[in-house]
């Protein structure tokens, strides 16, 4: 395919990072202590592990189409028949990322914010300015993602101001649960990591593919490592294990309690580099999706599939808003991403390798 756009590999680089940091920051915490206890910050970093296989896995099988997009190779591995078959689940399961950020972003802001706000525009905020963003040029995102990944220093500094209170006797002794505890427990880590696979539909448009690709991909994947480790770090030895198992979402009542000279509410201002995360990656599901519906229906442009990828999400994230049905519906798309990220590439890259299918080269 023709590409009128690039982005170099800062931009790449920028792109998976603010793609996996997303919505499921502020509940990892309590999610990986309920699996692995205070050793969850040591699954997050066995987890970074994990996905860097996965990730030289995505890397592989992109590299063997340079050009193309997972949409448009897919059909030259396993026929156009399948290949309909698994764009469509694909392009669904952007639709159902998509729609789950709006609903966790709902429940959060209406939780921590905006109280009395109706749900419907709450919704908007993130809907509107998302699509507005996916409707541009892939340029456009990876310059985007990069300038409001300087956000990110604050967030770090505010949860380092934490640990002055900090009591590392919490976490002791570590490894307390043992290695097969810590080892199940990444299953959370990698559903909240997410959003590596966006590699499938942007490889075509990076401009040093190869080594320099891999090279960014590797440096977001551990940027996104540390930042979760230390961010849940701070949360356990700042609370108590007696207190990990009443708060849903420890890293803003951490920060509830930290206040400056100038800034009272610090939870606020940590909220509002949270939304920005949220957004990002909302947009990067939206962008899979419309690409989906633009192949799927064969359309020249990208406007009109992202523009109906953001309306299908908005009209479904209506009828479930609530924190007990939004918890459910994650734990069946977890179960399902496992396909999308790993199962699904992983078969293509055997196929291909099995019956030497590559593009040709120009």
């Amino acid at each position: 395919m023709k590409t009128s756009s690039k982005i170099n590999s800062a931009q790449l680089f920028f792109i998976i990072f603010q793609t996996q940091v997303g919505v499921g920051v502020l509940s990892l915490p309590s999610s990986l202590y309920a699996g692995a206890g205070t050793d969850g910050w040591i699954t997050l970093l066995i987890t970074g592990f994990a996905i860097q296989l996965i990730i030289f896995i995505l890397y592989m099988l992109s590299n063997r189409f340079p050009s193309l997009t997972l949409f448009e190779y897919a059909p030259k591995i396993i026929g156009k028949y399948v290949a309909f078959v698994v764009s469509l689940l694909y392009t669904l399961f952007a639709i159902s990322t998509a729609v789950i950020v709006l609903e966790l972003f709902e429940t959060t802001i209406k939780t921590w914010i905006l109280f009395r706000t109706p749900m419907f525009v709450i919704f908007l905020l993130l809907t509107v300015s998302g699509t507005y963003l996916a409707i541009g040029r892939i340029k456009v995102m990876g310059r985007f993602y990069q300038f409001v990944s300087v956000l990110i220093i604050p967030l770090i500094i505010m949860a380092a101001y934490t640990l002055k209170d900090a009591d590392i006797r919490y976490i002791l002794p570590i490894g307390q649960n043992g290695l097969e505890t810590i080892l199940k427990a990444t299953q959370q880590g990698i559903v909240s990591m997410l959003g590596f696979e966006i590699v499938l539909f942007i490889y075509p448009y990076v401009q040093s593919k190869g080594k320099a690709a891999l090279k960014s991909l590797t440096l977001a994947n551990v940027a996104v490592t540390l930042l979760y480790s230390f961010l849940t770090f701070t949360t356990y030895v700042f609370f108590s294990p007696a207190q990990l198992e009443m708060i849903p979402e420890p890293l803003v009542y951490m920060l509830k309690g930290v206040s400056f000279v100038v800034v009272d509410r610090v939870d606020l201002l940590f909220l509002s580099i949270w939304i920005v995360s949220v957004m990002t990656s909302y947009v990067s599901y939206l962008y899979i999706a419309g690409r989906g519906i633009q192949h799927l229906t064969k359309r020249k442009k990208t406007t009109g599939p992202i523009l109906t990828a953001a309306f299908i999400a908005l009209f479904f994230s209506m009828f479930s808003h609530d924190r007990y049905t939004v918890e459910m519906i994650s734990s069946y798309h977890a179960k399902a991403s496992y396909f999308f990220a790993l199962g699904f590439p992983l078969l293509l890259l055997l196929i291909s390798l099995l019956f030497k299918k590559k593009e040709e080269s120009q």
